[in-house]
């Protein structure tokens, strides 16, 4: 006698294959700098006079919180493990972290470009291209500074501009097809199983991130060029301590090419939890490199002298005056 068939949906199956330690490994690196490391060293970057940073940079750390929020949806509701929790909630936390790659992606390029057009593209710059601007500026009777500032608010904008579209895409696939939709399938959070917007978020990110490298390149043969014309005792207009942040941006851009690229990995043949943890963590890695540097530690001791925090040298020009100048 032929068993009835099964006539109710057939949930995805467990792919990624993590351990309840891992689970909650993954909650506190997602956690713990979204809610308390990140917010503490934005706001002093906002309000803190000794502590000057780029646009681009505040948008960072505010995108990393968005995407550790995104991640811990499911505590809040008391989801993270057990029954799986409720079709809305879960298509939710789906479309909010499928818009994930997209928004870092774009956020981290936005950063890198400005680093890489920065203060070199001044080194760059001859006289004639300089009298160029000048020229180009008065003709158009407008200031220089007017391309500048619709720049940062491109770069501002652009990252959650991507978000959103994906956002809009996750959801509708999702209530297309709702039985698609599980936090069993990536263990950690919820998902959507559709090969075609796996696909679109990984080419459109893999491009991004090819993009941010080619940047990477280019400006670190700067720097080496630069460095070694420091190291030669040439004068310019930056020293070895204004490389300092720079330097530490394309460091973190790196770290998180590498971390994207698992990820992305991870989308198209998803078995291990480490790519998760790995991209989990790089919130955590921004505090560890920029929220030790040495103007936001002096503004953290804000009742130390600034020379009792290791600069002891001649000079006095102090970080804020150089991310000033930088303008970083």
């Amino acid at each position: 006698m032929a068993l009835p068939a099964d006539t109710g949906p057939a949930m995805p199956m467990n792919i990624v294959h993590g351990t309840h330690a891992e689970l909650i490994l993954f909650l506190v690196l997602n956690m713990w700098p979204s809610h308390f490391g990140l917010p503490i060293l934005l706001a002093i970057v906002l309000l803190s006079k000794r502590v000057q940073r780029h646009p681009t940079f505040v948008n960072l750390l505010i995108v990393f919180m968005v995407v550790g929020i995104s991640s811990s949806l499911l505590v809040y509701a008391g989801n993270a493990s057990g029954p799986e929790p409720s079709p809305a909630l879960c298509l939710a936390q789906a479309a909010l972290l499928y818009g994930m790659p997209g928004i870092t992606s774009v956020a981290v390029f936005a950063l890198v470009f400005q680093v890489a057009l920065g203060p070199y593209f001044r080194i760059l710059l001859t006289q004639k291209f300089q009298m160029f601007i000048v020229i180009r500026a008065a003709f158009y009777k407008q200031p220089s500074r007017d391309t500048h500032f619709v720049r940062i608010w491109v770069m501002i904008i652009a990252p959650y501009a991507v978000w959103i579209v994906f956002i809009v895409v996750t959801v509708f696939v999702g209530v297309g097809e709702p039985a698609n939709v599980s936090r069993d399938r990536r263990f950690f959070y919820c998902s959507v199983k559709s090969d075609a917007l796996t696909g679109t978020l990984t080419i459109f990110a893999a491009v991004v991130l090819l993009a941010t490298l080619i940047l990477e390149a280019w400006t670190i043969v700067l720097f080496y060029k630069r460095w070694v014309s420091i190291a030669r005792g040439s004068s310019g207009m930056f020293t070895a301590a204004e490389l300092n942040l720079p330097l530490l941006i394309l460091a973190f851009g790196m770290y998180l090419l590498v971390a994207m690229s698992l990820s992305l990995l991870s989308m198209k043949s998803p078995e291990s939890p480490i790519p998760d943890l790995i991209i989990a963590s790089a919130a955590t890695v921004v505090i560890l490199i920029f929220g030790t540097q040495l103007d936001i530690l002096r503004a953290i001791c804000f009742w130390r002298k600034e020379v009792s925090i290791g600069d002891t040298s001649n000079d006095s020009t102090n970080d804020s005056e150089v991310y000033k100048r930088t303008t970083y």
